[in-house]
């Protein structure tokens, strides 16, 4: 098996370079095709056949999906390329985007010509970071950043894609992934601050209770908050708003789907829902330029001015909604607290095994993210 794994490998690498190089021969071609032939049907012959040849097929196609996705800093150089998904799944693969400039540093990549497009993850100091972009346009007098909401999604996409809208230099908000792939003639990369899940959930849901405006409503226990958001942080990374032109003609107007869709609106078996998990896991590094964490708030100020050229740490002191406790009735006795409140609901939320589930993805992506951040600190420090 091992043997004629090799010599098939061989053959479709052969295969590869004859049809790049067509003055190669008719004989080489005739010898690579002949030959390639009788090795799949001895392939066959044998016990994991089916396997051998799918995997190896995998490979081309994994190949040829690469280089769909290929996305270049300039004309002399190439990024990284996204590590292609296991299998089909629900979620759209990312064309337009500047890699990590920490991770895959390059002196020729435009982050400080780039469109701007920053993710907001509730209660994850995402308030305080679209506050902070309007203060930055303020300060440089540019256009003010453009929102995309889940429920203004499309309104705002179809005008923009249209140019109904002033061309925005920067987008934020929880439905903003995606979007880079619409913004022509520039380059765009992606950033956004994450947060331990169990501990953002806790705030997500004490600040609801404490009159924060939101979504889902919290007119229930934490448990049953919990589970009716579960993984929000990889929810955001597969939704979209799928949009197209109404013809092929290159002015034809755009056309948008009327909301936008995630995961949880395609009937997922597992297997497939894993699988987009680790397309996200091997991605992340890849998709986002920075990546800053909530725990380290100016820090993460400090790499996105180091990158993106913005005075970003002109905003250290507009760290917004943090700690809301009040007005909730069953919250009255804890006002002040809230470092305890937030250890004791964290701590029994570790211990359901229900909620362990519902949150797995999000621990996993954080878990990723922290590992990026550090190493994005220690580039940062010289270290």
């Amino acid at each position: 098996m091992g043997t004629t794994d090799f010599k098939l490998g061989y053959i479709l690498s052969e295969m590869k370079f004859t049809c790049g190089h067509p003055r190669r021969g008719f004989n080489l071609i005739k010898y690579v095709f002949v030959t390639a032939a009788v090795l799949i049907f001895m392939a066959l012959m044998v016990t994991q056949s089916t396997e051998f040849i799918k995997s190896h097929f995998k490979k081309i196609e994994s190949t040829l999906v690469q280089g769909l996705q290929r996305n270049t800093y300039d004309d002399n150089s190439e990024a990284p390329e996204l590590e292609p998904p296991s299998m089909d799944i629900p979620m759209p693969l990312l064309h337009k985007f500047l890699p990590n400039a920490y991770l895959y540093p390059n002196s020729s990549a435009p982050y400080r010509e780039s469109i701007l497009a920053f993710l907001h993850n509730p209660k994850s100091a995402g308030t305080s970071m679209k506050n902070c972009l309007l203060s930055i346009t303020t300060e440089l007098n540019k256009p003010t950043p453009t929102v995309l909401a889940v429920d203004t999604a499309h309104d705002v996409k179809v005008s923009r894609l249209n140019g109904f809208t002033a061309p925005s230099e920067y987008f934020m908000g929880e439905a903003v992934m995606g979007i880079c792939d619409f913004v022509e003639d520039r380059p765009c990369s992606y950033f956004t601050v994450m947060r331990e899940p169990y501990e953002r959930i806790v705030s997500h849901y004490y600040f609801c209770k404490g009159g924060g405006e939101g979504w889902p409503p919290c007119d229930n226990t934490l448990e049953e908050f919990t589970l009716s958001l579960c993984s929000l942080f990889f929810r955001q990374m597969t939704m979209h708003l799928p949009c197209e032109r109404e013809s092929n003609e290159t002015n034809s107007p755009w056309l948008c789907k009327d909301h936008v869709v995630t995961i949880d609106h395609f009937k997922t078996i597992e297997k497939e829902r894993e699988a987009t998990l680790q397309y996200v896991l091997s991605n992340i590094d890849k998709i986002f330029a920075v990546i800053g964490l909530t725990e380290e708030f100016e820090t993460s100020l400090k790499l996105f001015e180091n990158i993106f050229g913005e005075p970003f740490e002109m905003c250290q002191s507009e760290h917004s909604n943090s700690g809301l406790y009040m007005d909730g009735d069953d919250i009255q006795d804890k006002k002040g607290d809230r470092d305890r409140i937030q250890r004791e609901a964290k701590e029994s939320l570790m211990q359901n095994e229900e909620i362990q589930k519902c949150l797995h993805e999000d621990v996993m992506i954080y878990e990723r993210v922290k590992e990026i951040f550090d190493e994005q600190k220690k580039i940062l420090n010289g270290s």
